[in-house]
C-alpha cells in the first residue's frame, strides 16, 4: 500500500509540474532587426523566446531571404518587424515561404512596429520609382535611432504580447514601463552631452540617421550617397567635397555597413573627420543593447565634431 501511495504521489507531482511547464509556455517571438529582438527580450523577459532575423552587423535592406531564416519563422507566435518597407526585399518572401498563420498579414501574431512612430520623416512627394535609388514611399523606415520612438515601440510590443499571453500581461507591461523608464533617464543625458557640440554641421554617407539628427538638433548639410541604396557618381562625391570644405567645421558619419573607401576618400578631401557608428544594435561590439548604442553614438558624435574643430584650427595656423 505504501509503494502504491508513493506511485501515486510521484505521478501526481509529475502532472502538476508538467502543467506547470505548459502554462509557463514561452511566447515565441520571431524580430526582423536586433534593435527589435533587443527591445523584446526587455519587454517580454523569462515569459518569451526571441529570434532575430538580421544580425546587427548586416545592412537590413539587403539581407539574403534564406531557407534558415523561414525556418526561424515556421513556429513563431508572433513577428515583429520595422515596417515602412524597409525589410521589403526579403521579408514577405519568408512569410510566404514559412506558411505560418500565427504571423501572416491581418494576424494577431503580426506587428508592424511603425505604428508606434507618430511622425515619419521624409516621406517622398510626386513619382517614386527606382531610377531614384532605394526611396522607400511611406518615408524613412529608420525611426528606431530616434531612442524615444523606440520606448513607444516597447510599449506597443507588451500590448501586443498581453494579448496573445494574458496571463503575463501584467509582467510585460510592468516590464516595458521599466524599459521607458531607464531610456528616458539617459535622454537629457544624450541631449546634453551632444549640445556641445550641435554647432558643427554634418555629411552624412546615407540617410539613415534623419531620426538622430532630429532628435538631438544636429544639422546634416548633404549626402555622400546621391541616390540611396546607389554608390555616389564621382562628379557627387567632389561636389559634396567643395560643400564640406567651405564649412568652418565640418565631419562625416557613416553606417558600419556603408561603403567605408567612398566615405573615407570624401572626409579626406574636404579634411574632415570620419566617425563610423552602429546602425544597429550589434553592429558594433560596443552597441551590445539599445542604450549602449546611444551611449556609443553620441561619444563619437562629440569626438567627431570635435576632431573636426582641431583640424580646422590647425588648417588656419
Amino acid at each position: 500500500m505504501k509503494i502504491h501511495a508513493t506511485k501515486t504521489i510521484l505521478l501526481v507531482c509529475g502532472l502538476v509540474l508538467l502543467t506547470s511547464a505548459v502554462a509557463r509556455a514561452e511566447l515565441k517571438v520571431v524580430a526582423t532587426l536586433s534593435d527589435l529582438g533587443w527591445i523584446a527580450e526587455q519587454v517580454g523577459g523569462d515569459d518569451v523566446d526571441v529570434t532575430t532575423l538580421c544580425p546587427g552587423h548586416q545592412d537590413p535592406h539587403y539581407l539574403p531571404a534564406k531557407p534558415s531564416l523561414t525556418r526561424k519563422l515556421k513556429k513563431a507566435d508572433m513577428l515583429v518587424y520595422n515596417g515602412l518597407e524597409l525589410e521589403v526585399g526579403w521579408l514577405p518572401l519568408l512569410i510566404k515561404s514559412a506558411r505560418n498563420r500565427n504571423v501572416k498579414a491581418g494576424s494577431r501574431g503580426e506587428l508592424d512596429c511603425s505604428q508606434a512612430a507618430e511622425h515619419i520623416l521624409d516621406v517622398p512627394t510626386g513619382q517614386v520609382d527606382r531610377s531614384k535609388g532605394d526611396i522607400h514611399p511611406h518615408g524613412n523606415p529608420h525611426y528606431l535611432l530616434d531612442p524615444r520612438i523606440g520606448v513607444s515601440v516597447a510599449r506597443l510590443m507588451a500590448e501586443r504580447m498581453a494579448e496573445l499571453d494574458p496571463d503575463a500581461a501584467d509582467r510585460y507591461l510592468a516590464r516595458a514601463e521599466e524599459f521607458a523608464a531607464r531610456v528616458e533617464a539617459r535622454l537629457p543625458v544624450w541631449q546634453d552631452k551632444v549640445r556641445a557640440v550641435a554647432d558643427c554641421p554634418l555629411i552624412v554617407y546615407h540617410q539613415h540617421w534623419e531620426y538622430l539628427l532630429h532628435w538631438l538638433g544636429l544639422e546634416n548639410i548633404g549626402s555622400i550617397e546621391h541616390r540611396p541604396g546607389i554608390n555616389p557618381s564621382p562628379q557627387h562625391v567632389e561636389d559634396i567635397t567643395r560643400l564640406g570644405r567651405r564649412q568652418d567645421c565640418v565631419y562625416v558619419i557613416a553606417a558600419s555597413w556603408d561603403n567605408r573607401k567612398i566615405a573615407n576618400r570624401a572626409a579626406e578631401r574636404m579634411s574632415a573627420p570620419l566617425a563610423i557608428l552602429p546602425g544597429a544594435v550589434g553592429a558594433v561590439d560596443e552597441a551590445v543593447g539599445y542604450i549602449e548604442m546611444f551611449d556609443f553614438i553620441c561619444d563619437r558624435l562629440v569626438a567627431a565634431a570635435v576632431a573636426g574643430d582641431r583640424l580646422e584650427e590647425g588648417q588656419s595656423q
